[in-house]
């Protein structure tokens, strides 16, 4: 038996949320109390839901937002609701989509992949371009999720209509975005219409303004022709999605069985998750 840990690892100062002007914004950790001063040592941690490689369901937002992404979503479990037995030893089939910086994922791409996988009924998913390392995220820093694969509006609808044949409810993927970063972070850290140099994210004074520039119930001010994210349409079908996911090339076999940990929330919709692949 081999264990590969596919988990993004989360470090003071992390910048991979920058994309965007909220709400990802870079891990802090903050000693706020020392013993020369105070006679005890006190710290917090300032965490994101999609810091390191994150588990997101349905349901992100919660407990702050009481509704679903979208409507009617096929699973019900939050973080704390999910039984163990979809998360620990899940069958998993390794899909390969290769892919160089900045490659979009087409619908045609996850039809080859299919096609090539030994992929079996209840199998949960792991989209594997082999570009995301460790190495490159603590080198690349905030430009990490702009140079990496992403996923095209097609490819999600796409994977959303096979896994939902399949039986299959967990994706993940070692892409740094689902939607494309054009479309995210149009108009912020990518577009004509960007600012130069990328301001601080929120809670910025620049994050601020953007956000009430953004008219109501929108993600993104990107014109129709960077295309659509198809995030939302994806994660109603599915338990949940996982990107960030690193060191996927280590694996060696084409069927793992995947070790999935999220942090048991109560009430949660996302958080950092471990991930470890178990190889026979």
């Amino acid at each position: 038996m081999r264990l590969v840990d596919l988990s993004m690892p989360i470090w003071e100062g992390a910048g991979y949320g920058e994309i965007l002007a909220m709400p990802n914004t870079p891990v802090r950790f903050t000693e706020y109390m020392v013993y020369d001063r105070q006679g005890l040592r006190m710290t917090y941690a300032k965490l994101d839901d999609e810091s390191g490689s994150p588990f997101m369901t349905p349901w992100q937002g919660s407990p702050h937002r009481k509704d679903p992404l979208g409507p009617n979503p096929r699973y019900p479990w939050k973080l704390d609701e999910i039984p163990l037995e979809r998360l620990i030893l899940r069958d998993t089939v390794v899909l390969d989509v290769p892919g160089e910086d900045r490659h979009v994922i087409t619908g045609e791409e996850i039809d080859r992949a299919v096609a090539a996988a030994d992929y079996r009924d209840g199998d949960e998913v792991l989209v594997r371009c082999g570009w995301g390392t460790t190495d490159k995220a603590y080198g690349m820093g905030a430009d990490y999720p702009l140079v990496s694969p992403s996923w095209s509006y097609e490819a999600c609808l796409r994977i959303a209509e096979i896994m939902g044949r399949k039986g299959s409810a967990i994706l993940m993927t070692d892409c740094a975005l689902i939607m494309t970063p054009e479309y995210q972070g149009y108009g912020w850290s990518t577009g004509p219409e960007r600012p130069v140099p990328r301001p601080k994210p929120w809670p910025s004074i620049e994050a601020r303004e953007r956000q009430m520039d953004l008219p109501p119930g929108t993600f993104s001010p990107a014109p129709p022709s960077v295309g659509r994210g198809g995030y939302v349409d994806l994660v109603v079908k599915l338990i949940a999605i996982c990107k960030c996911l690193v060191n996927a090339n280590r694996l060696t076999q084409r069927r793992v069985k995947m070790i999935v940990l999220p942090m048991r929330i109560r009430q949660g919709g996302a958080s950092p998750c471990r991930f470890i692949a178990v190889e026979p």
